[in-house]
C-alpha cells in the first residue's frame, strides 16, 4: 500500500480497481422494507483502505481516502 494515496484537488481518491479477492456482498433480504435497497450490493476494499461499493462496471465508487 502507498505511503500517499493518489487524490484529486478536491480530495476524492483516484483509485479505480479494487483490492483482488475482497468482495463481500451484502445479504439483507430478511431486513425489511427499511434496508431492502442495501441487499445484494456488493462491497469491496480499496487500495487506499477504505471500503467502498463497486459500480455495475466493476470499479469503485468515487469516495474519500481515510483521514490519518
Amino acid at each position: 500500500m502507498p505511503d500517499t494515496p493518489a487524490v484529486t484537488a478536491n480530495g476524492y481518491c483516484t483509485n479505480t480497481t479494487p483490492v483482488p479477492s475482497t468482495i463481500r456482498t451484502v445479504n439483507a433480504k430478511n431486513t425489511g422494507p427499511k434496508f431492502f435497497h442495501l441487499h445484494g450490493r456488493r462491497y469491496v476494499e480499496c487500495p487506499c483502505g477504505r471500503e467502498t461499493s463497486l459500480t455495475e462496471r466493476g470499479n469503485l465508487r468515487r469516495h474519500k481516502p481515510p483521514q490519518q
